[in-house]
């Protein structure tokens, strides 16, 4: 008679297993080893704001790199910087931009944007670690990721007084009470607030996230809205017009930018 063995049965994929790669239209991130993941918000961030002028971009803390390589793709006549402290991150990021279609005006520099003054940039991006004084993740990547221990508020405020050109724009994407604190500190750097854009996940809801533009040139506040989803995960057709050049698939409220 033969001898049957059980199988073995593979655990489950966790969700971080499943998110190995972000492919995009023209270029694919790879962030198996990345701390955090592509977030929704880190891309409204990067199709939503301005680049129509911008020639020299800087991504602090690129992380994957999903800042630079939107950048790259919708300011074609960029050079687009990205610095990043933590040494495998960086290590993932240039690769991702090596494979890119834009890897000639991609730059990684690895190291602590407090000490990097090397030349001065237009346009500055930046998804800052969120949390200040809540739990530390156990995971030092994650940590540091997540969590402004590495560079604080006021640390990262300096550092792009530092480096925006004088009429340049620095956009950071925050949650509300870390908004709020940046908005009451960027005075003493020299910085003034002149725009203010919520991230709305669904209708009804309260913004989760705001996205500042600071600049050392003084003028007018704007403010405006983007709601993401009509009900996740359906984006709303003002979300799925500003992913439609980047995602490869899309469910959306509109037809015409769906995929």
């Amino acid at each position: 008679m033969p001898t049957f063995r059980p199988v073995r049965q593979s655990p489950p994929m966790t969700k971080r297993q499943r998110q190995r790669h972000f492919q995009c239209q023209q270029f694919r991130i790879d962030q198996s080893d990345a701390a955090m993941k592509v977030t929704t918000d880190a891309c409204a961030l990067a199709a939503w704001v301005p680049l129509e002028h911008a020639r020299r971009i800087l991504d602090i803390g690129t992380g994957t790199g999903v800042l630079a390589l939107f950048a790259a793709q919708r300011a074609t006549q960029a050079q687009v910087d990205a610095i990043e402290f933590e040494p495998q991150a960086a290590r993932q990021a240039a690769a991702n931009f090596a494979a890119s279609p834009f890897a000639e005006r991609l730059q990684l520099i690895e190291g602590d944007v407090r000490r990097y003054r090397t030349c001065r940039y237009d346009t500055i991006l930046c998804n800052p670690p969120f949390f200040s004084g809540s739990t530390v993740n156990r995971c030092d990547r994650l940590a540091s990721a997540r969590h402004d221990l590495s560079l604080s508020l006021t640390d990262l405020l300096a550092a792009i007084a530092a480096l925006l050109t004088a009429n340049g724009c620095a956009w950071l994407l925050l949650p509300v009470d870390s908004a709020q604190r940046a908005e009451a500190a960027c005075a003493q750097f020299g910085l003034h607030l002149r725009e203010r854009r919520a991230l709305i996940s669904q209708p009804g809801d309260a913004p989760h996230r705001l996205i500042l533009g600071l600049s050392p040139e003084p003028g007018p506040l704007l403010e405006a809205s983007l709601t993401l989803y009509r009900e996740h995960p359906i984006h709303s057709a003002d979300a799925g017009a500003l992913f439609y050049p980047f995602y490869t698939r899309l469910r959306c409220e509109a037809p015409e930018w769906t995929r």
